[in-house]
């Protein structure tokens, strides 16, 4: 049976006046009247008709997404297309989703934060790539009243309403548990961090951390690791270098762990100078990494479903705001085991 205002009234011994204020948030009511009515609604189980509380909103409501250009950081062509996707689902509501790009630079980063401000959105989803200036502008969000929801990086000493992505310490201990199962005795392993800076971004350290923590906290020991910073150039010979001066002096390194998206860097190599024997371990669903993994020089990714980041984020944000659903501070996204068998019926593909 449909619930109506009149229903919700008589049971809160209220005006349908004041139920119609509550329910579309129009005009103030005391709030004995608003505890009243809310607690009718519930006993009732009374579920508002959304789009004519779409009909009713006078404003519109504008949600900008704020992400690295896929067109330098290739992993961002999947939260892209979820976007594009809860923007597609929307399309009947009164809702706006833009979209800025920066550049994985300070001073693009800063000024792309400046323009979202500039048009006074309702909510922002935006990735902290940068700690400091990710926090101020935070802060300036705050100030405006803004709400938002971080994705990818959580950075959760700055507040976001939310947080949606994986979470970076217990994917290391799952890569670390799978590299466990294949190791023998005296090899080593291999953390091969792939960047164009020392250390880009928290939640790739995370992931080493978590993957060093596994085996610490193993009883039988810890095998030997070692550390390899490999910067990114332009000429692949350049670290191409580096990684087989580690196998000539490391030759009993069996497993390479890479805590990103760069795993097909190694795996070329590896191709390149048909070396057979090693065990490579990274994350996402990059298009040269699901390649390399089907002709076997990467053995295991470890996927987020990476486009469900975007597309819940626009989502939980219009939730949120639309229908003033309150959301979980963190949604963990899976810990998803691909290989060569799997990895054709993996949902996290990009189409």
């Amino acid at each position: 049976m449909k619930i109506r205002i009149v229903d919700i009234a008589k049971k809160a011994g209220v005006s349908v006046g004041t139920v119609d204020r509550i329910i579309h948030q129009r005009g103030r009511v005391s709030q004995d009247a608003n505890e009243k009515v809310q607690k009718a609604i519930k006993e009732l189980g009374y579920e508002p008709d959304i789009m004519a509380r779409n009909l009713a909103l006078k404003k519109e409501i504008r949600i900008v997404c704020l992400l690295p250009s896929p067109n330098d950081i290739i992993y961002w062509e999947r939260p892209n297309s979820g976007i594009d996707k809860a923007i597609a689902e929307l399309a009947s509501f009164k809702v706006t989703v833009e979209k800025i790009f920066f550049s994985p630079r300070i001073e693009d980063f800063q000024q792309a934060c400046d323009k979202v401000l500039q048009l006074q959105p309702d909510g922002v989803i935006y990735v902290p790539m940068f700690m400091k200036e990710s926090a101020v502008f935070a802060r300036q969000l705050d100030e405006k009243e803004i709400v938002s929801i971080q994705i990818n990086i959580h950075q959760p000493e700055i507040h976001p309403l939310s947080f949606i992505g994986q979470d970076p310490i217990a994917a290391g201990k799952v890569s670390a548990s799978l590299c466990q199962l294949a190791l023998k005795a005296n090899e080593s392993i291999l953390i091969a961090y792939i960047s164009k800076e020392k250390q880009e971004y928290s939640h790739h350290q995370d992931r080493i951390d978590g993957f060093t923590q596994f085996f610490n906290q193993q009883k039988a020991g810890s095998p030997e690791i070692h550390h390899l910073h490999i910067k990114i150039s332009d000429d692949e010979a350049d670290y191409e270098k580096i990684l087989l001066q580690h196998f000539k002096e490391q030759s009993n390194t069996r497993i390479i762990y890479v805590p990103n998206s760069r795993a097909y860097k190694i795996a070329s190599i590896l191709k390149k100078r048909e070396i057979s024997d090693k065990m490579v371990v990274g994350f996402d669903t990059l298009n040269e990494n699901v390649a390399y993994l089907k002709e076997g020089y990467i053995d295991i990714l470890i996927g987020q479903q990476s486009k469900y980041q975007g597309y819940n984020a626009v989502i939980f944000l219009f939730n949120t705001l639309f229908r003033k659903e309150t959301i979980k501070p963190i949604h963990y996204l899976p810990i998803d085991i691909l290989n060569a068998q799997n990895i054709d019926f993996y949902e996290g593909i990009l189409e």
